[in-house]
């Protein structure tokens, strides 16, 4: 048995790993801040029922914007200056940036701040993501996936406090997203200190094992070439993003009247989702480490296809719950193991890359509603699930085969294996 390699790994680096997973926390967290915000936030609007809905759907659709707007620029500014100024820069500016829309009553300045939450969102996603990477490759095996179980529990330990201030404060959001916003301001000020800086990158190596990737060095060679593989890969991730965009958006109706559930079973369908996926990105680092990670992308995008297809053959309770669990263990670790993979291709320009693939994924979350609904209006609720489903096939078959893919500017032999299946010595 191969014992795994931690000789790269100081108590330095460890504590650069914990700074991550609280920073994805905090990212998390936001996100929650804002979803049991929105009642109270839509009071002190003045846009509450239905003749508020377009009002404020132009106030989301701003945030989504801003998210893409700011993934893409973002990367640049994380190649030159590395990813700790970016972090400790956004670190501060998001988590007050939402603070002004507990205050705002005019539609126009709530669409600004809007933006620029969206804007700050989007950056402090492609940082951690691209620190995540740079702290995978002293790692030198998967460990993107636990990042992004971390995102989910953030946002779950804040969604229940939001939740509590949602009951008490139901005319305005200026005391949640003042007193939650303070608070995930001093996380991000603390965890700013770990991180690790620009010329924090371990040296040339062999790998601990075989297939194992080794760090890697500065490429330098087809610039386009990088570049349109990053597209194929956030075209790719647009079938996950849509995946959970339309549980999230019509999973609970779906069950409710496809599959003639109660309402709170079919809540509890949502739930059971998120679960899954939660817990898939906490034992997902370990099966891609045996597995491979490209073997364990066309795995998961295979579990997820079985999901929805038990779910929409099915027809029960039952196979619903079952499915959409599938459906969730199946999404859970693909998008963290393709944006690793992608962060690798060049690390010189990780920052870039990374923001090219985030911000088409954030591009399809805002289409992807938008899709949903008309295939929703056209062809009737039965069909919310064939989207996800169609755009899931490709990823499975073409996923794998992206992160092998080499291009001439790659020096990381990631580019065509993938992390070593290491075997652990307990």
């Amino acid at each position: 048995m191969n014992k795994r390699d931690n000789s790269l790994v100081t108590p330095r680096i460890r504590k650069a790993r914990i700074a991550t997973f609280a920073g994805f926390m905090m990212v998390g967290a936001m996100m929650y801040i804002w979803s049991t915000g929105v009642s109270a936030f839509r009071e002190q609007m003045g846009l509450s029922g239905s003749l508020g809905d377009a009002d404020f759907g132009l106030i989301a659709l701003g945030i989504g914007i801003g998210a893409a707007a700011g993934s893409l620029f973002v990367g640049r500014f994380i190649d030159i200056f590395g990813s700790k100024r970016v972090i400790y820069t956004t670190a501060v500016i998001y988590p007050l940036s939402i603070i002004p829309l507990g205050f705002v009553t005019g539609f126009w300045f709530a669409l600004v701040f809007g933006v620029i939450l969206g804007v700050f969102r989007g950056a402090i996603d492609t940082a951690l993501n691209t620190h995540g990477v740079q702290v995978e490759r002293f790692y030198r095996r998967p460990i993107m996936s636990a990042f992004h179980a971390f995102y989910s529990l953030g946002g779950f330990l804040l969604g229940m406090v939001g939740s509590l201030f949602a009951t008490r404060f139901t005319d305005s959001a200026a005391v949640p997203f003042t007193v939650l916003g303070v608070a995930m301001l001093v996380i991000g000020c603390l965890i700013g200190h770990f991180m690790l800086n620009k010329d924090d990158v371990p040296e040339l190596a062999e790998p601990a094992a075989p297939h194992a990737v080794p760090v890697a060095a500065p490429s330098s060679g087809s610039n386009w070439q990088i570049i349109m593989l990053m597209i194929g890969f956030g075209v790719l991730l647009l079938g996950g993003m849509l995946g959970e965009s339309s549980v999230a958006d019509w999973g609970q109706e779906y069950v409710r009247r496809e599959l003639g559930t109660s309402i709170s079973l079919a809540g509890m369908a949502v739930s059971v989702f998120i679960g899954a996926e939660c817990l898939g990105r906490l034992v997902g680092d370990r099966i891609a480490e045996r597995v491979g990670s490209p073997q364990m992308v066309f795995g998961s995008g295979i579990l997820a296809v079985c999901g929805l297809l038990l779910t929409m053959i099915g027809g029960t309770a039952t196979s619903g719950l079952i499915g959409f669990g599938l459906f969730g263990l199946g999404l859970a670790c693909i998008a963290p193991l393709m944006l690793s993979s992608a962060g690798r291709k060049d690390p010189a320009n990780a920052g870039r890359n990374i923001g090219i693939v985030n911000g088409i994924g954030y591009s399809g979350m805002l289409l992807g509603p938008a899709a949903i609904s008309t295939v929703v209006n056209y062809f009737g609720i039965g069909y919310v699930l064939y989207t996800p489903l169609v755009l899931l096939v490709p990823l499975a078959l073409f996923g794998p085969l992206l992160m092998r893919f080499h291009t001439t500017s790659t020096t990381d032999k990631e580019a065509v294996g993938s992390f070593a299946p290491h075997q652990s010595v307990r």
